[in-house]
């Protein structure tokens, strides 16, 4: 995760190189603001490191500023760095995954809206304790397996809260990856039809005959339509860009077109619960 000290110095940097690039365009603060579609404070607060621009108000700041194309390029990259956290999974597990569990916790209890969108796993919201502890073995033994289960079990606490609205987007893939054995994954598929009834939680299902017009490379989860979480195979990522957040709103929207839900995501639910009790 980039430290305190370089995100600072990275801030002040895109703060100097517009101040400098208006500068050298001659531009009052005024001006440049009038020309940019912005306010003369916002412009101030930008220039001073006292607020970080989306990389779109960058990129329109370094438009009236006629900025050469590497100092273009560059200070462009620099916002969209700012706006992205990154977190290596390897550190995640070394510092505890219990701890992470909880700082996901935290987001959820702040936000109003959340969206998760799952393609190869159950969400972690809808997981069964067993299929939670195969989730978290794969990393963990003993002590810090067992606190992860314990986060994880608080984190479960926000689905009953109705004061939140909580939607959910599985592909039938996720549901038919069989990480574990068949009685398992079976108790696991009915216990997200038992969820999908409690008046806060919505979830869909996109099965395979569905025709799709978006297609996400890799599970996301949307707080307040103001960040974005993605955990890859080595990496965990925050973003805050608002484009950003909005392309993944778009993704989403897009699958729940598609999905599945109420009685008819249930009844594949349960069609599918049958068929793994049939490897039984």
């Amino acid at each position: 995760m980039e430290t305190p000290e370089r995100y600072q110095r990275d801030h002040e940097k895109l703060s100097a190189g517009l101040r400098e690039l208006r500068n050298a365009a001659g531009f009052t603060g005024r001006e440049a603001a009038k020309r940019a579609g912005m306010s003369q404070p916002k412009i101030s607060k930008i220039e001073n490191a006292l607020l970080l621009p989306s990389a779109a108000d960058v990129e329109t700041l370094l438009h009236v500023y006629g900025a050469p194309q590497e100092q273009f390029d560059g200070l462009l990259d620099l916002a969209a760095v700012l706006h992205t956290t990154y977190e290596s999974n390897r550190t995640i597990v070394r510092r505890g995954a219990a701890r992470r569990q909880r700082q996901i916790a935290q987001l959820e209890a702040e936000a109003t809206t959340a969206q998760y969108l799952s393609i190869s796993l159950i969400p972690t919201l809808l997981q069964t304790a067993e299929y939670a502890r195969r989730v978290f073995a794969l990393d963990l033994t003993g002590n810090d397996l067992a606190r992860a289960l314990d986060a994880r079990l608080e984190r479960q606490h926000v689905l009953y809260r109705e004061s939140k609205s909580l939607s959910f987007i599985l592909t039938e893939a996720a549901l038919r990856w069989q990480f574990g054995p068949a009685e398992v994954m079976r108790t696991q598929l009915l216990h997200i039809a038992s969820l999908s009834t409690l008046p806060n939680v919505s979830i869909g299902i996109v099965p395979w005959t569905a025709e799709v017009s978006v297609v996400p490379m890799h599970n996301f989860e949307i707080f307040d339509d103001k960040l974005v979480t993605v955990t890859l195979e080595t990496v965990s990522m925050t973003f805050q860009d608002p484009q950003d957040v909005l392309r993944h709103g778009r993704l989403y929207a897009g699958l729940d077109k598609a999905a599945l839900k109420g009685d008819e995501a249930r009844a594949l639910l349960s069609k599918i619960a049958e068929e793994f009790r049939a490897l039984d």
